[in-house]
């Protein structure tokens, strides 16, 4: 009898561990679904790291933005307000991926005409490690180092896509870059080009390097765009949105 009675409680035992065991998992499951970051911008997987890095960057215009449009003050519970239809820490969410769009165009594009072997968030940090330690080294060396000593990771981002845009630019056999004279003139009328020292209007031939250049900036800013509009934005933005709430 009393054999058969441990018997029974160290079944009930076994089944309450196991209860136990089995409401840990589900429990593990649950949280790590609620708290999983997914989002994909074209075919690139965007990694915590890269939208965190994207969020710092546009946190403080995204701050002006509402307050300009909505006439408000910085508060503590800014980012939990509600402003039209949406909370600051989503339009905030919003901008972080539209920047993710623009630099996942650039570098896309950048790829496209061998600008860049790796066109990635891992490949940009590593080219910006390199830069640092580069700088580092001639620093210690006693040699000239023009601009910075060091980069951020936001200042050598917005270097290097702004030498990708010039060299795209200078590079006449790209596309939108052969420029027919109507496309030159028409831009030119649209423009008074004047003299930096006076208000003289300059003529065409006089003002043609600063239209031209102007012009296919221009048309690159409009060729990222067409990439940024096409790419696919993949993720769930309630989950994104409580991702930037967590972070700010």
């Amino acid at each position: 009898m009393k054999n058969k009675k441990r018997k029974i409680n160290k079944n009930i035992l076994i089944l309450i561990v196991s209860g136990i065991v089995l409401l840990f998992i589900i429990g593990s499951v649950i949280y790590k679904n609620v708290n999983r970051f997914e989002l994909s911008v074209g075919d690139s997987k965007v990694s915590k790291e890269e939208y965190l890095a994207c969020m710092k960057a546009v946190e403080y215009d995204t701050k002006i933005e509402i307050q300009q449009k909505y006439d408000c003050e910085y508060t503590e519970d800014f980012w939990e307000k509600k402003y039209d239809d949406k909370f600051g820490y989503e339009i905030l969410a919003d901008n972080t991926i539209e920047r993710l769009q623009y630099i996942n165009a650039v570098y896309e594009v950048a790829k496209e005409n061998g600008d860049v072997k790796d066109s990635s968030f891992a490949g940009l940090e590593k080219r910006w490690k390199a830069e640092n330690a580069e700088r580092e080294e001639k620093i210690k060396n006693g040699e000239v180092v023009y601009g910075v000593k060091e980069y951020t990771f936001e200042l050598y981002l917005r270097y290097e896509m702004s030498t990708l845009k010039e060299k795209y630019c200078n590079d006449k056999k790209r596309k939108g870059m052969t420029l027919t004279e109507e496309e030159v003139l028409e831009h030119y009328n649209s423009h008074d080009w004047v003299r930096d020292d006076s208000e003289e209007k300059m003529d065409l031939e006089t003002a043609r390097i600063s239209v031209e250049q102007e012009l296919r900036e221009k048309k690159y800013d409009e060729i990222i765009g067409q990439k940024m509009k096409n790419s696919q934005v993949v993720g769930e933005m309630g989950k994104i949105s409580r991702f930037t709430l967590k972070n700010i």
